[in-house]
């Protein structure tokens, strides 16, 4: 019995002790305006994470075009340009190659996706393929190539 309240008593003098020294450390509460701004930065999503839904929005993109959900083929041109718009405020050393490839490329995506035409999108899928390979390679990345999606991930559109 005696060996329970001591076990008991440290426990809860541990969990008693932990308390307020996590809370002191939250750097959202406590931290200077520098520690913040520090936290943030390193918070910040590497291009790798960003790209990875890129990818995720080019598969979707390409598969919404085929099957004719031109709405939701428009709504993937979009969301892949405000992440791009993002990945430049959160790596700014990648903002020159990115605006070269928005400027080469989303031009041309809406109005081609308006047009409701299956050639003259894959046409012009295959244009973005290769600059975004040009991109990469700029970027030091070459090795990531893009391959025409052999399925898309969005439940929106029926790949069975």
């Amino acid at each position: 019995m005696k060996v329970r309240c001591i076990c008991a008593t440290l426990v809860v003098s541990l969990f008693a002790g932990m308390a307020p020294a996590s809370a002191s450390q939250d750097w959202r509460k406590t931290g200077s305006a520098d520690k913040k701004i520090a936290s943030l930065v390193e918070a910040m999503p590497a291009t790798g994470n960003v790209m990875i839904e890129m990818g995720e929005r080019y598969k979707n993109l390409y598969w919404a075009a085929k099957q004719g959900q031109w709405e939701f083929a428009a709504y993937q041109a979009e969301e892949m340009e405000e992440l791009l718009d993002k990945l430049k405020i959160v790596h700014p050393e990648l903002r020159k190659t990115v605006n070269e490839f928005l400027g080469s490329m989303y031009p041309r995506m809406p109005n081609t996706i308006k047009a409701r035409n299956w050639e003259k999108f894959a046409a012009m899928f295959e244009d973005l393929r290769t600059e975004c390979m040009a991109c990469h390679g700029k970027n030091e990345h070459g090795f990531i190539t893009l391959p025409i999606p052999k399925k898309a991930s969005s439940p929106v559109l029926d790949m069975e």
